[in-house]
Order: C-alpha cells, then sequence, then structure tokens
C-alpha cells in the first residue's frame, strides 16, 4: 500500500481550519465564498439523480473550464435524452457561468461545489451524487476523488487536459501522490501533442491528442451585433485591455497616463476589463488617482456620451459575462494575464471574434494555442509593456496590417475546431461500456 495518499489526507483535515479562514478572508471581496460551505466540506445534502437517468459529473473548476465545456454539455444533452449532468466547481465565478448554461436546459443540469478532497468529503459527495462518468476539465486530478471513484467502478476522463512544463515540474516533487492519481484515469484527450507528451510523463495513460474546445465556443450574437452597431457611433478608436490582472493595471494606466500627457500618438479611448469582480473598485481608484477621467461600464446608459472627443479617457468593464462584447467593441484587444506571472488568459475568444491581438511574453497557460496563432499570422507577441503600446499605436495606423490579422485570426480559429465531436465519440463508447456502480 502506497503510505503517500493517507499521509496526503491526514494533512487535507489538517488543514481544514485553514481553508474556512481562506474562504473568510476572500468572502470579504468576494461575497460569495460564504456560501454552500457544506458542499466544501461533505456536510451538504448533494442533488441526486434521477432515477431514469444517467448522471455525468463535469468538474470544471472556475470560469474558463466551464465555458470550455458549454458546447460538450449542449452536445450531451441533445445526443442523450436520458441523461443528466452535476457541474461541479471550485470558484463562485465559475458557479455562476454555470448556472447560466444551466438554466438552458431546465432539471437537466445540477450544480454544486466539488467538496475538499478529503475521504470523508468525497466518499459521501459520490453515495449521493452518483456518477456514471466524471469528467475532469483541463488539470484538475484529486488524489482522493481518483481513488474513490476508480474503487466504486466510475470512469474517469480528463478532457481538455493540459499541463504545462511550469506545471510538470511541480507535480514532479510529490510524483509519489500525483502520479498514482494519473494512472487511475481511463483516458486523458490532450489538447496538444506537447501537452500529451507531458501528461504521459506525468503518468497518464491511455492519452490522445483532440484538440481544444474552447475553439467550438459560438460567439453571443446578440453581443456581437450589440457591438457592431455601437462601434458606427465610435469617434475615436478604442483599445482593450482584456481581462488584465493585478500588477497589470497599474503598469499599463501609467503608460497611458504619460501618452495622453506627451499629446503624441493616436489618442483612443482605453477600455479596462479586469479578470475579477471583486477588484473593479480598486482599478476604477488606481485610474483616478493617476489623473485620468474613467466611466464604469455599469453606470452606462447611453454610449454616446463616452464615444466622443470630449468623452473620458478610460472605460471600466465592471460587468460579467459581456467579453464577446467587449472584443467586438474593440479596434485592438491587449492580452490580460500575459505581462504578470500568469500565464495569460485565453486568446481563443478573441482570435473566434477576429479582433487584432496583441499577447505578452508569460503564455505557459496557453502557449500552443499562442504559439501556433503566432505563426499563423493570427496574433502578435510583444516582450513587455512598452512594446505592447507601441504595437498598439502601429496597428491604429496601419488598417491593412489590422484586417489581415483579423482575418488571420478567423481562419486560425476556424482551422482549430472539432474537439467536441472528438470527445463526444470517447464518452459514448464509455457509456456503451456500462454505467458504473451507483451503489
Amino acid at each position: 500500500m502506497n503510505p503517500i495518499r493517507p499521509i496526503y489526507s491526514s494533512l487535507l483535515y489538517a488543514a481544514c481550519p485553514l481553508a474556512m479562514l481562506y474562504l473568510l478572508k476572500r468572502a470579504r471581496k468576494q461575497p460569495e465564498y460564504k456560501l454552500h460551505w457544506s458542499e466544501r466540506f461533505g456536510l451538504a445534502s448533494y442533488p441526486k439523480p434521477k432515477s431514469s437517468r444517467v448522471r455525468i459529473m463535469i468538474h470544471a473548476v472556475s470560469v474558463g473550464e466551464t465555458r470550455a465545456t458549454e458546447t460538450l454539455v449542449e452536445a450531451i444533452l441533445k445526443k442523450w435524452p436520458q441523461v443528466d449532468i452535476i457541474y461541479t466547481h471550485m470558484t463562485p465565478t465559475g458557479r455562476e457561468v454555470g448556472e447560466k448554461i444551466a438554466r438552458r436546459y431546465g432539471d437537466r443540469i445540477t450544480q454544486s461545489y466539488l467538496p475538499y478532497d478529503t475521504p470523508f468529503a468525497v466518499k459521501r459527495f459520490l453515495q449521493q451524487v452518483r456518477p456514471s462518468l466524471i469528467i475532469m476539465i483541463e488539470t484538475e486530478v484529486w488524489p482522493n476523488l481518483t481513488f474513490y471513484a476508480k474503487k466504486k467502478g466510475i470512469p474517469l476522463i480528463l478532457a481538455n487536459a493540459r499541463l504545462s512544463e511550469r506545471s510538470l515540474k511541480k507535480g514532479k516533487k510529490v510524483r509519489a501522490l500525483i502520479k498514482p492519481a494519473m494512472q487511475r484515469l481511463d483516458i486523458t484527450l490532450a489538447q496538444s501533442e506537447a501537452d500529451a507528451e507531458r501528461l504521459r510523463e506525468a503518468g497518464c495513460d491511455p492519452v490522445v491528442v483532440l484538440g481544444n474546445l474552447k475553439f467550438d465556443f459560438t460567439p453571443n450574437l446578440p453581443q456581437l451585433r450589440t457591438a457592431i452597431e455601437l462601434r458606427k457611433l465610435l469617434q475615436r478608436p478604442l483599445v482593450l485591455f482584456a481581462s488584465t490582472r493585478e500588477g497589470e493595471e497599474e503598469r499599463f494606466v501609467k503608460l497611458i497616463e504619460k501618452q495622453e500627457k506627451d499629446g503624441s500618438g493616436p489618442k483612443p479611448l482605453w477600455l479596462i476589463v479586469p479578470r475579477h469582480p471583486q477588484r473593479f473598485e480598486q482599478v476604477r481608484k488606481l485610474i483616478e488617482d493617476h489623473g485620468l477621467t474613467v466611466a464604469k461600464r455599469s453606470n452606462l446608459r447611453d454610449w454616446r456620451t463616452v464615444f466622443g472627443a470630449n468623452g473620458p479617457q478610460v472605460i471600466l468593464g465592471d460587468s460579467m459575462g459581456e467579453m464577446n462584447f467587449y472584443y467586438a467593441l474593440a479596434d485592438v484587444a491587449v492580452m490580460g494575464g500575459s505581462f504578470g506571472p500568469y500565464g495569460s488568459q485565453s486568446v481563443i475568444e478573441p482570435c473566434g471574434i477576429g479582433v487584432p491581438l496583441i499577447v505578452g511574453p508569460s503564455i505557459f497557460n496557453f502557449q500552443t494555442a499562442i504559439e501556433e496563432g503566432k505563426n499563423e499570422g493570427a496574433l502578435l507577441q510583444v516582450k513587455d509593456e512598452d512594446d505592447a503600446m507601441r504595437a498598439v499605436e502601429e496597428l491604429l495606423e496601419d488598417k491593412a496590417k489590422r484586417e489581415a490579422l483579423s482575418k488571420q485570426a478567423l481562419l486560425f480559429s476556424e482551422k482549430k475546431r472539432g474537439a467536441t465531436k472528438k470527445t463526444m465519440a470517447v464518452i459514448d463508447e464509455i457509456l456503451s461500456g456500462g454505467e458504473g456502480d451507483e451503489e
């Protein structure tokens, strides 16, 4: 018997009070963290499946993972009327996105937080939820969840799987714990060949490359139509800083302030959309502290008031679920998370909408997509914030280059579609082989 997992479990039990303190701390800025605590610690009455239905559990940690599953969820529920889905998450924002998807399908989708990976919580969760199949998205492989699911005969799929070199190195430090968890997976569906190689090294077998589910997304058409109409009212170019992370806004705001004061180059309307809603007010204050005028998206009723030359210098995108709208509104977008130690936010959505895109040096979370996109002329990569601002200026002055980037981004996105159909074939094969142990 491998003694590592019991030691890991003991440490998790000991850490539960710290987890409570962590949730309270997060709740100061994001009150949603106060909700559903019983689910996180295995004390809830979890939603049971309908007696006439097979249940698939999809674990999507946060916003990005949940959005990646949207086309897959639609395909599953359309193909199999006898199937229902339980969505599990770890963050309130992921749960919120999942709730919006769930509303379209009535009682066929239920939601819960996945409990922390203690034996007590995991066993109680699986006993009540009774999934016939567990699909984990991207990198979420938990030692006790995989152990007890395997013990109950529940098939495990790691879908849309990715593993950066950085994460692989971290995993090697606890290889005795992580490798057995990876080996319990029935199959791993990797995003790319590079991911597949790293996943095999981590212990996954078999691994097949199916591509990235996120490329199969369908843009929000009402948001696109609204943006297209509003663009007709723009009297100056609009530059979007998308899904920015802590530290990035300050550096870019300083550069905006400098450009506004210098009087050189174009004077665009700057749109900053922070990645996390709990930081909206902090970023608004930062913008004002640098002497820039700012309008909050949440207060806007008539966009014409901000589009003119005498409008505010910056718009703060303090809303959730409108990234399609923001991308379609922009002449140029700069990708957040790629100028700090965050590995970039997803470039797939902006490429699929066709906005000219600039990405910074930190790309480990989306390395394959960014490198392939760069090679195909679908986006630009720069070395730092100063370089990004120079690239923005060049693109604003060169309409032909903007149009070429937009065209290549759309072609690149179309070329990469198809992972949902391939993933469905794998799920079909597993479900047709049996429904697992529901005791």
